[in-house]
């Protein structure tokens, strides 16, 4: 090439001054600077005679659907008056009630794209701290909405208003304060302008870690508020990383100091960061502390032209690895771009001829003659190798300026033909440019983009940071289109969310993304972010309306997560031996050992119970069902029963009640749940029943003993997780009455039984012949969950239930049906117990009470197919009985994985790991089939669960706003499934890596080759910190909506070890960790009033297991 040629001769010359590339010639020295804004609080245009002049449509006409939040007041003119004598001068008020005030409120009501305006009719510029303090306090108190404003050279619409919030100019605080020239500690206000700021610390030999092309009227603190990445951040890093300190103001007038100066302060969190990036939602930033490195001695810019994105990426690679140390920006433009630049600018371009792509290489060190070698070196390496075509040379200070010039230059003159659609998006470099081609396919598909005046396009262009994978894509248009916006919106979102890329990189979200953001955030962030903006601002605001309402709508109401809609076809040939019989060790698992996920499985299915509509306990209500479900507001006041109503004035019972309050929208509310006082009855005492008592010694021979049945349920049979089971005493005939079915561990040893004759409280209508127990516990003090040794693990369990009749003219009940168990850690009793079962059979559990104790006990013992089909012959089957159908085959894939990680890596390693892992996947799509049928909504219930308002100002701030769920058994549902998925993805993920884990014995191919149905993306499998989360956001209204607190033991201790292990791998676990143990408080409060309601009853013992 005659390029390449010309470049050898040149760098072999003996003068460096002749640095051409390409063309062998040097560039002329301009006489201007490159184009930029200078030190005005509004952008100027590079020639504003091409620029096209006109009033921007009101951002309110644009987007209808934005309104005016009523709770805002007006502004009036006691306010007006009150900020002019607090500011004192015109020229810190701007008011719009004067005359000829329109055109000096236009370039604060209007963005620099004439895209976004709004209707303010007051600008406030304070000059201190303490008038911005003022002005918020005032304003919060008055609610009056505020919009902070910088230099208004924002591109997302955050900086200017919608409606007429006031606007909180920053200019006049642009002073200065102090510079320590041994560290390099800038002090500053926020109003300063960066190019101001830069020019101060060149005069010290120091340079402002951040560059823009609109420095010449961007304020610092607009910088910053942003998290502005700028043309230098592949050098010196991100602004998170250089502020040192901060002053700001809260939303109630509230100054916050941190002006530390120092780069170490490890005393607390870090609250600045918060307001890094935050767009002013939290507090408007007044002053900041910088830290400024030395500046460069030698700065070296290169242009040259590519032929392709491609070779691009491969100078990129190039000069990351030749330049190193040195590099300090590299740019990417695309040659529409620079012909914009060129028809605006009319001056000689840099580069003979066209090229696709242009890139802008920076170099800056501290030796001139070093650094000018290197770039030399590299020049002329990737030239040779025809990764570059042409190029050119800086000399001196001007020509680097003027190169700099065609980079900078773009974001003005790209809307020069009358407007332009702005993405700073964050995308992985090999794909970035690809963003531009895909939007051009689509305007052109459109029929959007042409040449003349009929297409609303005129070009789609990619510019962009390479050093930090940072593309502007930019879709220039003569007018702007609600079909151009619809063609980008959100399609633009969508393909980066395919990519796993970020909708903003270095703009904000401003008014412009905030719909969007659930596009690179998912609902757990989000959240997050509501439940911080509630902390420092409870009353909901009046800073910055434009991001605020951001934060308001971030999410909606009910929170759908979206279930995979396909699932495998694979036959399941994978033949799983009884859990039961294997040691499981499980080392290298989350979960240490197998057993251990066994006995959270025993956890749950003995403990669980669908108690959808036990709302509370006296002196504990959280609302009635019925108002849960409607979502207003409940007065938890405890309901009167017709002799309070009669009689005028609260009876015995009211003041001495000791059971739930119940309500459901079937019943209309609340209902009264004390009944009227009764007498003993004098009815002689019934003969003892045959009933096993407690403390009587169980036969050897006889693990399992069922007493004579008192109770009978009633047709048709309904789940065993149902609320309530309907039964009716005695022979046939009997009083049916509905039984509340609860469950409570506890050491049986240990409980108390005073009995009593029958009748009285207990009697009911005296059918149910037997002898009665008043129960008392012991304080309650929930298990430890504990890994055991082999299967030495057992269950004790004992049934009562408590009759009393219902009362029909209150339609209430205090019926119970309790099963009281605790663990048995006797290997011994443990195998008789399974040998005594298998010998029952699975027909024995067919029928109450022996059906509910299976399904609520006994069943991780027994996954062989009779096992999971014959005992639901009579009762239907829920989809939580599904849901362990399946959890109940991971014990033995745990144990099979177990063993095959611990194996030498060979061949047959990994083939077995291969067939483990189809059958892993074989269980996913199981997972995958149950969770489509679970998301399933009702008439009643689109969706199975939400997200929940924030219950107060700050709330558990470790987590996102907690869900709810449309009834209890859902909320079991959900939260057992996360759990499970924690040691399940984990599992996947040590196959996946043991399947490529090099062999020695499969030399030369020692890496696998899987077929398609076996190639899957270990990252998807990363995500047990999200499934820890959901299970904390749903435990307190699974708590709230149960009166079987145990059941939760397995799910909070899942979460507790995996944060535990994540504090102790990188510190970063101890919020949550703390929520946890406040969660089990709660739990073991919950669990000590559940049980002071039932020790207040008499109870018929009816089976013992």
């Amino acid at each position: 090439m005659v390029t390449r040629s010309r470049l050898v001769r040149v760098l072999q010359s003996p003068s460096r001054r002749m640095g051409a590339i390409g063309g062998a010639r040097i560039l002329p020295c301009h006489a201007i600077a490159p184009a930029r804004c200078f030190a005005t609080s509004v952008p100027r245009l590079l020639s504003q005679s091409q620029a096209v002049q006109h009033l921007a449509k009101l951002t309110s006409e644009t987007y209808p659907g934005l309104t005016r939040d009523a709770k805002y007041a007006s502004l009036t003119a006691e306010d007006v008056a009150y900020f002019k004598n607090l500011l004192g001068g015109e020229q810190a008020v701007i008011d719009g009630s004067r005359a000829g005030s329109e055109d000096d409120l236009k370039p604060f009501n209007e963005d620099w794209m004439h895209k976004y305006r709004g209707q303010s009719r007051l600008v406030l510029k304070p000059g201190s701290t303490e008038e911005v303090s003022q002005i918020l306090r005032y304003c919060n108190d008055r609610k009056l909405a505020v919009v902070p404003q910088g230099g208004n050279t924002g591109l997302v619409g955050g900086s200017v208003p919608i409606f007429d919030e006031i606007i909180i100019n920053m200019s006049r605080m642009n002073q200065i304060h102090s510079f320590d020239e041994v560290s390099g500690s800038l002090v500053l206000d926020a109003g300063c302008i960066l190019e101001v700021a830069d020019q101060y610390l060149a005069e010290r030999g120091y340079i402002f870690p951040l560059d823009l092309g609109a420095k010449g009227s961007c304020h610092v603190g607009g910088t910053v508020a942003t998290n502005a990445g700028g043309l230098r951040l592949l050098r010196y890093g991100s602004l998170h990383g250089n502020v040192l300190g901060m002053e700001a103001v809260l939303p109630d007038g509230t100054v916050m100091n941190d002006l530390c100066a120092l780069r170490k302060n490890n005393t607390g969190y870090d609250l600045k960061q918060l307001f890094i990036g935050g767009e002013g939602t939290i507090g408007i930033i007044t002053k900041l502390v910088i830290q400024c490195p030395q500046r460069s001695a030698a700065v070296n810019v290169a242009y040259f032209g590519l032929e392709s994105y491609e070779k691009a990426q491969l100078a990129f690679r190039e000069a990351k690895k030749q330049l190193g140390e040195i590099l300090s920006a590299f740019e990417l433009m695309d040659s529409r771009t620079q012909q914009i630049v060129h028809k605006i600018k009319g001056e000689e371009r840099p580069l003979e001829g066209e090229h696709p792509f242009y890139c802008l290489i920076e170099t800056s060190g501290s030796n001139g003659d070093h650094d000018y070698e290197k770039l030399e070196k590299f020049l002329e390496d990737v030239l040779t190798k025809e990764i570059v075509v042409d190029g050119v040379v800086a000399q001196g200070e001007g020509q680097a300026k003027a190169l700099w010039s065609w980079r900078e230059s773009i974001t003005e003159c790209i809307g020069h033909g009358g407007g332009v659609y702005k993405y700073d998006v964050s995308i992985p470099l090999a794909e970035m440019y690809s963003l531009v081609e895909d939007v051009k396919t689509r305007m052109g598909e459109a029929g959007l983009i042409g040449d003349t005046e009929e297409y609303p396009v005129s070009a789609v262009v990619g510019y962009g940071h390479m050093g930090d994978s940072n593309l502007h894509l930019n879709v220039a248009v003569r007018r702007y289109d609600a079909k151009v916006e619809e063609a980008l919106e959100p399609f633009v979102y969508e393909w980066i969310e395919k990519r796993n890329g970020s909708i903003s990189a270095e703009h904000g979200l401003g008014l412009a993304k905030k719909k969007y953001v659930q596009y690179s955030r998912n609902e757990t962030v989000i959240g997050l972010m509501k439940q911080i903006k509630k902390l420092y601002d409870p009353v909901s605001p009046p800073i910055s309306v434009v991001v605020c309402r951001l934060f308001l709508t971030l999410a909606p109401c009910h929170t759908h997560l979206r279930a995979r809609a396909h699932t495998r076809t694979r036959p399941h040939t994978f033949k799983l031996t009884d859990a039961h019989t294997h040691t499981h060790t499980l080392t290298n698992i989350y979960i240490h050992t197998s057993i251990y996920i066994h006995i959270h499985i025993y956890i749950y299915t003995y403990a669980c119970a669908k108690i959808d509509i036990m709302v509370g306990v006296p002196g504990k209500y959280k609302g009635c069902e019925t108002c849960r479900r409607r979502r207003v507001k409940c007065s938890n006041e405890r309901p009167f029963c017709q002799n309070c109503i009669s009689s005028g004035r609260t009876c015995e019972g009211y003041e001495r009640e000791r059971v739930f309050i119940t309500g459901t929208p079937e019943t209309k509310g609340r209902v009264a749940s004390h009944p009227k006082k009764t007498t003993p009855s004098k009815k002689p005492k019934a003969s003892p029943s045959p009933s096993v008592k407690a403390d009587e010694p169980e036969s050897s021979s006889s693990s399992i003993f069922s007493g004579p049945q008192l109770f009978q349920p009633l047709t048709p049979l309904t789940s065993a997780w149902d609320d309530y089971v309907r039964l009716t005493s005695g022979a046939q005939g009997g009083t049916g009455f509905p039984a509340l079915i609860t469950a409570l561990q506890t050491n049986l040893q240990s409980v108390a039984r005073l009995e009593a004759a029958v009748g009285g409280e207990g009697g009911g209508d005296g059918s149910a012949a037997g002898l009665l127990s008043a129960i008392q516990f012991p304080p309650y003090a929930a298990a430890e969950l504990l890994p055991v040794a082999d299967d030495a693990f057992g269950m004790n369990a004992q049934c009562f239930v408590r009759q009393k009749a219902t009362n029909a003219e209150h339609d209430s009940t205090e019926s119970y049906c309790a099963f009281l168990f605790e663990h048995d850690s006797s290997g011994a009793s443990w195998r008789l117990t399974a040998e005594q079962m298998t010998r029952l059979g699975p027909h024995y559990f067919a029928s109450f009470p022996n059906h509910h104790f299976f399904v609520r006990v006994y069943r991780p013992v027994a996954v062989a197919p009779e096992w999971t089909t014959i005992p639901w012959d009579q009762h239907p089957k829920s989809p939580l009985d599904q849901l362990f159908d399946i959890i109940l085959q991971l014990p033995a894939i745990f144990e099979q994985m177990d063993r095959i990680i611990h194996l030498q890596a060979t061949l047959a390693r990994r083939t077995q790991a291969q067939e483990l892992l189809h059958h892993c996947l074989v269980v996913e799509a199981q997972f995958r089939q149950w969770l489509q049928e679970a998301y399933r909504g009702t008439e009643d219930h689109p969706y199975p669960f939400w997200a929940e308002e924030l219950r107060s100002p700050g709330g558990a701030i470790p987590f996102a706003n907690a869900y709810a769920f449309k009834d209890g058994v859902t909320g079991l549902m959900f939260v057992y499934y996360w759990m499970a998925m924690i040691p399940f993805h984990r599992c996947i993920e040590h196959i996946h890596m043991a399947i490529f884990q090099p062999v020695v014995d499969a030399y030369p191919n020692m890496w696998p080759e899987l077929p398609p149905s076996l190639q899957i993306d270990p990252v998807h499998y990363q995500d047990g910190r999200e499934l820890a989360a959901n299970i904390c956001r749903g435990l307190d209204s699974a708590l709230d909506s149960t009166v079987q607190p145990d059941l939760l033991l397995g799910p909070m201790t899942v979460a507790m070890d995996f944060y535990r292990d994540v504090n102790a791998a990188s510190q970063d676990g101890v919020l949550e960790i703390l929520w946890l143990d406040g969660f089990k408080k709660r739990l073991w409060a919950k669990a000590q009033a559940v049980t002071s309601v039932l020790q207040a009853h008499k109870w018929s013992e009816v089976a013992k297991f």
